[in-house]
């Protein structure tokens, strides 16, 4: 049922997007102005189906770079802090087989972060001289460092929970930013989504010109997992072929946008 209704959705609202210059290595951002819609999710799991690097410009503890397995508090230094101010090239942390490489975020970033045009030139280089793909995690706020990450990307992965505060979040993000090259990613979508919410996506994406991709259904588990590896890594288990799949066709959305 949830499908089908989203595939009508996804009938209606999806087109094909203005052209954005090509990146190589590309740059990519996951944003909303709400936290705990899975941002944190999307961009590891995006990261590493790409065989690229995740970086972190969310200062909150609990986000992607805490559920890596990074503790800031036995390194020494901030390495995301530090390549900005001094002008080099982050070393992304290695993450092996089952986990994308990793740009740290530091919880003071939020009282370093630099202006968004710097941002911007900076984390493209970054990029370019890594030669990898980067796939950005940001802070839920309309703030200098993720203005500066939607200005570098190439596409912007946007989650979309249906639920009343997040689809009032999602409309002031809307209204701020939709002339950025935006697609919208049903997730955590319950078996029986609301009809209002449904319609409010339809009508969100006509009114913004604003695709629609994919969705991605509510997995209770993913809230209580403690593994620090990509989901999409193998081994797969049973109860995790699900969401694989359906991430799956969400990154060839995203390597498709604009194509």
């Amino acid at each position: 049922m949830t499908q089908d209704v989203l595939q009508g959705s996804e009938l209606t609202v999806v087109r094909q997007p203005t052209p954005f210059p090509v990146q190589e290595p590309e740059t990519k951002a996951v944003v909303h102005w709400k936290g705990g819609v899975g941002k944190s999710t999307i961009a590891q799991e995006l990261a590493y189906l790409d065989d690229g690097v995740a970086g972190d410009m969310d200062w909150s503890k609990g986000g992607l770079t805490k559920g890596w397995g990074y503790d800031e508090a036995q390194r020494a230094g901030a390495p995301l802090i530090d390549a900005f101010d001094k002008g080099t090239v982050p070393t992304p942390l290695r993450g092996g087989e089952r986990k994308p490489d990793l740009i740290p975020g530091h919880s003071t970033f939020g009282e370093h972060q630099p202006p968004a045009e710097k941002v911007k030139d900076e984390i493209t280089r970054w990029a370019r001289e890594l030669q990898r793909k980067v796939t950005w995690d940001t802070h839920p706020d309309a703030c200098e460092s993720t203005y500066g990450a939607l200005a570098a990307a190439r596409v912007i992965v946007v989650p979309v929970v249906f639920g009343t505060r997040e689809m009032e979040a999602l409309q002031h993000l809307l209204e701020d930013v939709s002339d950025y090259p935006l697609l919208l990613i049903p997730y955590m979508v319950e078996a029986s989504p609301p009809k209002t919410h449904v319609d409010q996506l339809k009508q969100m994406s006509k009114r913004f010109n604003v695709p629609v991709g994919p969705m991605v259904s509510y997995y209770r588990w993913i809230k209580t997992r403690r593994k620090r590896v990509a989901i999409c890594s193998e081994p797969v288990f049973k109860k995790e072929e699900a969401f694989v799949e359906q991430m799956k066709r969400v990154h060839t959305a995203v390597t498709r946008y604009g194509n």
